[in-house]
């Protein structure tokens, strides 16, 4: 359903409602304990939904889980990017290059203020929280721009450059499922190696 609404005079009404992904109460629909006050109260918690879609996804959270409104939230903002302007390219050098771009300032990001790569572990709380915020507001988006490159494309693409952008895709739906809500079921999945060379060498 459209999130706008056509007026009699002809002008649209914006009839998007924010609602939680992880119920802002713990009792709420999709409630946990396990998620932070404020995480249930950041924006990568929001998704906007017309008021019908509202109440059926607030009033049957079996069939409407945390895993599926994420997966809704980022296949709308793919759609959304792609819409305002995923770049395509002339050329495959062209295309590695803006790759190689997300790929090295993601890596910097790990490195500088990511996890301790042997256990995992960081330093403070303050420490996670910076990780996590990095993570979903930089790394995640990275990772699905260099995604919605290879779908915009498809004449620059090869098949392992498919294959390893669909496991990237997969690898950041965990990603991001770790970092807002903190509940990953089964193993997670990690950073794809193959990804790293999208778009390298020749067709």
């Amino acid at each position: 359903m459209s999130l706008f609404k056509k007026r009699v005079d002809g002008r649209s009404l914006a009839i998007a409602e924010r609602a939680h992904i992880v119920a802002h109460s713990e009792k709420g629909p999709r409630g946990s304990g396990r998620v932070s006050a404020s995480a249930r109260s950041d924006p990568a918690n929001i998704v906007l939904l017309c008021p019908t879609c509202h109440t059926i996804v607030d009033k049957d959270p079996i069939a409407y889980p945390v895993e599926l409104l994420l997966a809704k939230k980022r296949t709308r903002a793919a759609k959304v990017a792609r819409i305002g302007g995923v770049p395509t390219f002339a050329s495959r050098t062209d295309a590695r290059n803006a790759v190689e771009t997300i790929l090295d300032r993601n890596e910097t990001i790990f490195r500088v203020i990511g996890p301790n790569p042997l256990d995992g572990s960081l330093p403070s709380t303050e420490a996670a929280a910076k990780w996590r915020d990095r993570v979903l507001e930089e790394i995640v988006p990275g990772n699905e721009l260099i995604v919605a490159i290879v779908e915009m494309n498809p004449d620059l693409t090869t098949r392992p450059d498919r294959i390893a952008a669909e496991q990237l895709r997969l690898h950041t739906q965990d990603l991001a499922r770790k970092h807002q809500c903190g509940e990953i079921i089964g193993h997670a999945l990690r950073f794809p190696r193959e990804a790293t060379q999208i778009f390298a060498g020749n067709l």
